[in-house]
């Protein structure tokens, strides 16, 4: 197996923003889970723990990435100092099981006494330098601490090719994706060509979060923009101060229900053509690019340019792009032979789509 040397793609990242934090209050302290994933599919439970400087009437909530609310655990319990143990079977306010993500437990008491780890935890941005990508189709990487994890694979200096893991949850230490080696349309094989590059990313998860995995059901984008809409969100607190430096990415990840969009290009005056065939073509052919609707109205919401590539090389942007974009593509100064053109639509906000097709171009004689 061969290492791979990471480098940065063109629609590489952009982080803003430190916070200083401070260590949750007293009054609640101790507070662990006994496992950073479970699958409630199974009848799984996770254990919260946490020790009461003095008796109190405790309430505990757990809430979806978004800061929506999951579930009320506990709800005004009277309990004595002390040690204490509770456990969340994975299901929500509707006594459904969630859908796979990373839950994060919030402790409150009638006194005052807060622990919710997204002020104090959590946030910190790293990147992963080495990686082994192998022909047997994995890709292993460790990471430091449990995070939320974003690996692109492109060309270096040119395209991103491919949205390999998309902002998702894991668990520390050695992780395995599977990757076919090929880009989003499978075009060409991208694994070991030239100048391939990677991007692994990651973001740090709170203190008491759990990642649940195993349901086959639902996703937690439908989720959210289905029966979860209109739940109750939890109190937008600040950071803590304190003495160490942490990186928090205001606007660094998209909603967790959010996803890269998925984007489709086309040539409308060919008809007939699939979208894996070649066509072939003179000199001039209609453009048309889209993105799935599940995915435009967020997209449409922030800012976002459509960069075109040929044959991996950069040669036009549209930089406050609109879509759906029709463009009428003259051939005259390209080479004859088959080309692969690619655009990436690029949100503001560090969202990327992928779309490529072949073409051969032919001329007269």
């Amino acid at each position: 197996m061969a290492a791979v040397r990471i480098t940065g793609l063109l629609t590489g990242l952009l982080l803003s923003g430190g916070a200083l934090a401070e260590s949750a209050s007293q009054a609640i302290s101790d507070t662990t889970i006994n496992s950073n994933a479970f699958n409630p599919s199974l009848g799984e439970q996770v254990v919260l723990t946490y020790t009461l400087a003095q008796p109190d009437t405790v309430s505990v909530r757990v809430y979806d990435p978004d800061g929506g609310l999951v579930s009320t655990v506990l709800e005004g319990v009277e309990q004595a100092a002390g040690a204490q143990e509770i456990s969340w079977d994975g299901l929500d306010i509707d006594s459904k099981v969630v859908p796979d993500e990373a839950y994060t437990f919030v402790v409150e008491t009638t006194t005052g006494a807060l622990y919710d780890p997204t002020t104090h935890s959590g946030g910190v941005v790293g990147d992963i330098t080495e990686a082994r990508f192998n022909e047997d189709g994995t890709v292993l990487y460790n990471l430091p601490a449990a995070a939320r994890t974003l690996i692109r694979l492109g060309v270096h200096n040119g395209p991103m090719l491919k949205t390999l893991v998309d902002w998702k949850p894991r668990v520390a230490g050695e992780i395995t994706e599977y990757w076919d080696g090929y880009d989003e349309d499978n075009r060409y094989k991208l694994r070991g060509a030239k100048d391939f590059s990677a991007l692994i990313t990651y973001v740090t998860l709170p203190d008491a979060t759990v990642i649940t995995y195993g349901n086959k059901e639902e996703t937690y984008r439908d989720y959210k923009l289905g029966r979860a809409q209109g739940r109750a969100q939890k109190p937008d607190r600040p950071r803590r101060s304190g003495a160490e430096l942490e990186l928090r990415p205001e606007g660094l990840v998209p909603p967790a229900w959010a996803r890269s969009p998925r984007v489709d290009m086309t040539f409308p005056q060919l008809s007939g053509v699939e979208k894996d065939d070649v066509p072939e073509v003179q000199d001039a052919i209609d453009i048309h690019i889209s993105v799935n609707p599940d995915d435009l109205d967020h997209l449409l919401q922030d800012q976002f340019e459509i960069i075109f590539f040929l044959d991996n090389v950069f040669f036009a942007e549209a930089e406050r792009g609109y879509l759906p974009l029709n463009w009428r593509w003259e051939l005259q100064q390209i080479p004859p032979g088959e080309h692969v053109l690619t655009a990436n639509v690029s949100s503001f906000t560090g969202q990327v789509g992928v779309a490529s097709r072949k073409i051969k171009i032919v001329r007269p004689q």
